[in-house]
Formats: C-alpha cells, sequence, structure tokens
C-alpha cells in the first residue's frame, strides 16, 4: 500500500477549502492531494478548447514538513500527478500536459501549513491537439505516467515499485512475496525518493547487493540484489 492507500474515500474526510490548520499537526499526503484538487477547482480559466486548469504545481511546505516527507518527495510527486490528472478527468477540465509535483522549502510556514503555487504550462509531456468538433465535450488530457521503477527476477518476473516503501519477503504481510526458504518474512525494503535505498530489517541469512552483503545502500540502475537463493536485477524504468 502507498502513502495515498484508499485516497478517495480519505478525501471524504477533509474539509474543502481549506490550505492550513490552526493546530500544529504535521501534513498528511491526503492533505496535499485535496489542496491540489481545490487549486484546480480555483484555477480554472475558460479557453477555446475548453476549461483550462494548472498542470505544473509547487508545494511549499515548513521546515519540519519538508524534512519529515522529503525521502518520499520522488514517488509522492508521482502520485500526487496521477491524483491531478484523475480529477481533471473526473471534473472535464484541459491539461497542457501530463501533471508535475514538486516540493520547495518555505521556512516561514508553521508545521501542518503548506501552501501550493501553480501555473499552465508545458510538464513532460504537450497535450495531444483537440477536435474542435469535440470542444463541447471538454474531455481532459489523459497520459501515462513515466514507467514505475521495478526488480526483475532472473525467470523474468517483474515486480513493479509503486509504492514509497515496499518491503520483500516470504511472509504474507510483505508486499512482493517471494518463495524462498532462504528469504526471511519481512526480509528487506526498497524505499523510493530522490534516490532508492534497500535496507535489511534484520534478515537471517542477509541482504547482497553488487556482491557485498549491506544494511542499507543506495540501488543504482542494474543492481544485483541476490535475497536467499533469489537474484533480482533492479531497474529504473
Amino acid at each position: 500500500m502507498g502513502l495515498l492507500n484508499n485516497l478517495e474515500q480519505r478525501l471524504d474526510k477533509i474539509v474543502n477549502g481549506s490550505f492550513s490548520k490552526a493546530f500544529k499537526s504535521e501534513v498528511e499526503p491526503v492533505e496535499l492531494a485535496a489542496g491540489l484538487q481545490q487549486e484546480l477547482d480555483l484555477r480554472v480559466t475558460s479557453a477555446e478548447t475548453g476549461q483550462v486548469v494548472p498542470n505544473i504545481f509547487t508545494i511549499e511546505l515548513g521546515v519540519t514538513d519538508h524534512s519529515r516527507l522529503a525521502t518520499y518527495f520522488g514517488n509522492l510527486s508521482n502520485e500526487l500527478a496521477t491524483v491531478v490528472n484523475t480529477y481533471a478527468n473526473d471534473q472535464r477540465y484541459t491539461l497542457r500536459g501530463w501533471p508535475s509535483v514538486s516540493f520547495a522549502l518555505d521556512e516561514e510556514l508553521e508545521t501542518g501549513v503548506f501552501r501550493i503555487r501553480s501555473k499552465v504550462g508545458s510538464a513532460n509531456a504537450p497535450a495531444p491537439a483537440v477536435n474542435p468538433d469535440l470542444t463541447a465535450q471538454v474531455p481532459a488530457v489523459v497520459m501515462q505516467p513515466a514507467a514505475a521503477p521495478k526488480l526483475v527476477a532472473t525467470n523474468g518476473t517483474e515486480y513493479l515499485l509503486t509504492n514509497s516503501v515496499t518491503t520483500l519477503g516470504r511472509g504474507e504481510t510483505a508486499d512482493i512475496k517471494i518463495e524462498d526458504s532462504g528469504i526471511s518474512r519481512t526480509h528487506c525494503s526498497i524505499v523510493l525518493g530522490s534516490t532508492v535505498l534497500l535496507r535489511d530489517n534484520g534478515s537471517t541469512n542477509g541482504t547482497v547487493v553488487d556482491g557485498v552483503k549491506v544494511t542499507e545502500t543506495e540501488l543504482n540502475e542494474g543492481s544485483i540484489i541476490k535475497l536467499g537463493a533469489t537474484t533480482l536485477t533492479y531497474k529504473s524504468r
């Protein structure tokens, strides 16, 4: 499960229009998603192609929230971009390209308070041309996000890494369950962020990356991971 697990159900509990809170609880990812949805509603403008909304967003966080979420910025940006695209599609808004969501530090913001700045522009890809005859339908631009990183087993099996933290093991609670007696129930975890880290979770037989037994290490394109008798290759896309 990712940071935005059961997002739609949880968003129903958030008060619309609230970009900040009077109390100092920490910012949660689901609140960022709600804020992005409201930003679309507030910034919609009429154009020949329909109701155009921003597709480039910068989320400003205070020191505490920025530090706490920094590890997850990479994967969180992808998930929030998907939230924006889905909401725009549901509301029949027009995007100029696949959404881009980035984070910035504002030291003047208190814990639990965030600010969203947005603009219309080309993000990762331009929007496809809109048929003028279909303008009344105002279809949103729906594009495929960049491919997720993955692990590839020697038999060709691929395991997509779509969560901020993915646990590997032979136990029922592992996100990626591998049937190998040499692997612990929750053997290791892969953490997505500005860099991709592998952390051994105190496994019985240890975790080897590129021939070295590790407790924590950065994964690079093509890194070879050995868990028990299982060999996996890390691919960034």
